[in-house]
């Protein structure tokens, strides 16, 4: 049942990117790609999430792109479930909005972990909570796309990943309003200040680029300048120890 309803929302997301009004969240999309990509060069892609983005990350210098489009791990309480794919298998891992449309994001985060490599970069986009997007979802109908996925806040994927070892490198939002007008639109496109204080924190879409940071263990052979004496105990204090 569970996933079903994860296919339910994959699909209506899509429709959801795909209609006339929502074309300049796509292309603010389009257009942080480029930034990302930047931030996340690899030779072993997996791709997880939207379809129609898909191809926007892909180059001729990766050695193998994975893509999935949906995702259907199980949710809490469920049996384990894993990815298809080895431990430190990828490198660069892109997730589009899989944390939004699937019932346990944790353990996404997990398996991103399990099969990324020491130096891997992980991309992440989805709703961001701590937006106006995240005050009017409570208000909005539960059943219609955006307000039925899982919005996550950019503090919150920030912990989950500091929590495994990964560092942040990049880190963007837009489109501030779920619902504005052009002439709106196009003033506050104008109004620097609004731009800087709101978007790059509190925008509705985050865009966010982990690396992957391990410190690798390596033996250290010590050293004493003098000898090192081990001397018995006295007689005395043994008898006192029970």
């Amino acid at each position: 049942m569970k996933s079903d309803m994860n296919s339910y929302k994959y699909r209506e997301l899509l429709k959801w990117y795909r209609k006339p009004a929502n074309f300049p969240i796509k292309k603010l999309f389009n257009d942080q790609i480029s930034r990302i990509k930047e931030h996340a060069v690899g030779n072993n892609v997996l791709y997880v999430g939207l379809s129609d983005f898909k191809q926007k990350f892909k180059s001729a210098k990766h050695l193998s792109y994975i893509a999935i489009d949906e995702i259907n791990l199980p949710g809490d309480g469920e049996p384990a479930k894993k990815f298809p794919f080895e431990d430190n298998s990828h490198d660069v891992i892109v997730i589009i909005h899989a944390l939004d449309y699937t019932d346990n994001p944790h353990q996404i985060v997990r398996e991103i972990d399990r099969i990324a490599t020491d130096d891997a970069k992980v991309v992440l986009v989805g709703f961001n909570k701590s937006s106006i997007w995240g005050l009017v979802k409570p208000l909005m109908n539960n059943m219609d796309i955006p307000w039925s996925l899982n919005f996550h806040s950019l503090y919150s994927i920030k912990e989950w990943f500091k929590l495994l070892g990964y560092e942040s490198v990049y880190k963007e939002t837009g489109r501030v309003f779920p619902f504005i007008s052009k002439n709106f639109s196009k003033l506050s496109s104008k109004i620097k200040i609004f731009k800087k204080l709101y978007s790059h924190n509190f925008g509705g879409i985050y865009f966010c680029v982990f690396s992957k940071n391990i410190i690798p263990l390596t033996s250290v052979k010590l050293k004493f300048k003098s000898k090192y004496l081990v001397a018995p105990f006295p007689k005395s204090s043994l008898n006192r120890v029970k």
